[in-house]
């Protein structure tokens, strides 16, 4: 059972793999750099952070992927932990793309004050 748990997680990091190499592949001509970026990591955050279903002994699984699961078919919705999982996963991915969108403004403005 564990051993095709693992492989199972294995196809599924792959093909997330794929799904934002492509994902990349389409949004590479965007202008706006910094939208691309954040589209990129809140999909990475929300496809790979792992979760734990209402059994907190069970195996843990992807957040987006449970969030849909339970709401679409179980009798009560998500639970509050995979919700809060999702919440945290997007806030993350936000707040990351803030800090890189700002460190990447003060390296430009960086360069060009010293090419003054």
């Amino acid at each position: 059972m564990a051993k095709d748990f693992q492989l199972a997680w294995m196809l599924y990091a792959l093909a997330t793999v794929v799904l934002l190499a492509a994902a990349w592949w389409f949004m590479r001509n965007w202008r706006k750099v910094w939208l691309r970026h954040y589209f990129l990591l809140t999909m990475a955050a929300v496809l790979l952070v792992p979760a734990y279903g209402r059994a907190p002994d069970g195996p843990s699984m992807p957040v987006l992927p449970l969030f849909i699961y339970q709401s679409l078919f179980e009798e009560n919705g998500a639970s509050p932990e995979v919700s809060a999982n999702l919440v945290f996963a997007i806030v993350g991915s936000l707040l990351a793309t803030l800090v890189l969108g700002i460190l990447r403004w003060m390296m430009s403005k960086l360069k060009g004050y010293h090419r003054a």
